[in-house]
């Protein structure tokens, strides 16, 4: 999420029930910020239900992305949106419940509405007990599902921590806190029918009743989760965190995780940095980026390029154009322009290299104009690769390989750690060149 969104929200914030915070629901970081904006600006329809409307641009910025695979991740989400089912619990009444969140989500016209259920309406007015405050900005600027969630539920106990800002112990078991942050896929019949029972046991449903579940062991948990959340909350919001793990039995098996919480003192001097980096100046329509530095939206400028050269090159090929240009995506496309023009380019990746570098330009270099016979094979050749790239044959070629290396796991793994998506998400919501470029995005980390 690149700053303008927490900017754009940074002195707004939202107040929900925390019986709803601690809900056990699977959900994607990008549902969970559209989500979070829709219960803050949400209005009664003339059927009593809460109901919102964004533009494009504002989900643009919740989504963090403004490019051409906008519309098929937001008809993912609202996709997603429409079945989730939450699992909310009251220990100290001892009740529980399963509630439908939104009743329809849908995009016209350029406008995106979603409509939740009435169901809804306890968990909105009238907070006069229970209820926790969080600062919008804050929320919007994490770029793990994870962070978020555990950010969520332990802020939930932020009040309780003392004028002396001593570090408040939370402790929680391990297989509940996984099913409250996503990690096992409470939406499968034979998990929400455990949960359905008076007193249900979270260590036999993670360990025993869930098909999909991620970070099995404890290692990958603690890296890939607890690790990137502490991380991400202690850089990015007012609370500083710290953990350790809860062992039992002879062979020290993990079975819960403590917290510690405490107010974070540096957070006035993260808020400054960011107003300090949004006040970088703004050159022919693109960010001023210092000699060096990878801009914030790299992704983006990373995308455009992708797009704009049309044969085939690597993703380690063009973040070295990128760079060779300090990341003006318009030098990169000059020398791209000029390369066409040239009967024959033996090393492209070294011409277009050196190029950028040099300032190449039609009036500094002498066009070689070829053969008839060359551009004739030439223009065979670039038929034949528009025809593949029209049909969509070539992208899906490519995803297939790429599907059959080792490092493919590895990839759904950081998929479900950013986005929480899975692998059947990835296959129906996205066309084969999107996930090549989700991929090439990832290579690049």
């Amino acid at each position: 999420m690149s700053n303008d969104a927490r900017e754009l929200y940074k002195h707004e914030e939202i107040t929900r029930s925390n019986t709803l915070i601690s809900a056990k629901y699977k959900s994607t970081l990008t549902e969970n910020k559209i989500m979070v904006l829709a219960l803050k600006k949400a209005k009664r329809d003339e059927y009593g239900r809460p109901t919102i409307t964004f533009t494009t641009s504002e989900i643009k910025k919740v989504m963090g992305r403004d490019d051409g695979s906008f519309y098929t991740q937001l008809k993912s989400v609202a996709k997603a949106m429409t079945g989730r089912t939450m699992f909310i619990e009251d220990k100290e009444q001892h009740s529980f419940k399963f509630i439908n969140i939104i009743h329809t989500a849908e995009f016209e016209n350029g406008k995106f509405t979603v409509n939740f259920t009435p169901e809804m309406n306890n968990y909105l007015d009238d907070l006069k007990s229970n209820f926790t405050t969080m600062n919008m900005g804050i929320l919007v600027d994490f770029t793990s599902n994870y962070a978020y969630r555990i950010y969520e539920l332990l802020k939930t106990q932020a009040y309780r921590v003392d004028k002396d800002n001593t570090p408040l112990q939370i402790d929680y078991n391990l297989s509940e806190l996984k099913l409250a942050i996503g990690c096992v896929n409470t939406q499968e019949e034979r998990v929400q029918k455990e949960l359905d029972r008076p007193n249900p046991d979270f260590d036999y449903i993670v360990n025993s009743v869930a098909k999909e579940k991620h970070f099995d062991k404890w290692y990958d948990f603690r890296v890939n989760v607890l690790d990137v959340a502490k991380r991400q909350i202690n850089e990015k919001s007012d609370l500083e965190i710290d953990y350790e793990p809860i062992r039992s039995g002879r062979g020290g098996k993990v079975v819960g995780i403590t917290f510690f919480i405490k107010k974070n003192v540096n957070y006035n001097e993260i808020e400054a940095k960011t107003e300090k980096e949004n006040e970088i100046l703004l050159k022919n329509g693109t960010s001023v980026v210092e000699a060096g530095k990878v801009p914030d939206d790299f992704n983006e400028r990373f995308e455009e390029i992708m797009d704009y050269i049309d044969i085939r090159v690597s993703s380690k090929d063009i973040k070295t154009f990128l760079k060779a240009a300090d990341y003006d995506v318009e030098r990169v496309k000059a020398a791209y322009d000029l390369s066409k023009e040239q009967a024959e380019i033996k090393n492209f990746v070294g011409w277009m290299k050196k190029a950028i570098e040099e300032g190449y330009s039609s009036e500094t270099i002498h066009v070689m104009k070829g053969s008839e016979e060359k551009a004739k094979k030439a223009d065979k050749v670039l038929a034949e690769y528009e025809k593949e790239k029209e049909t969509g044959s070539l992208a899906e070629r490519t995803w297939n390989r790429i599907k059959k290396k080792e490092e493919y796991r590895e990839f759904l793994r950081y998929l479900h750690d950013q986005e929480g998506m899975t692998e059947e998400t990835l296959e129906i919501a996205y066309e084969p060149r999107e996930c090549m470029e989700l991929y090439q995005n990832w290579k690049l980390k």
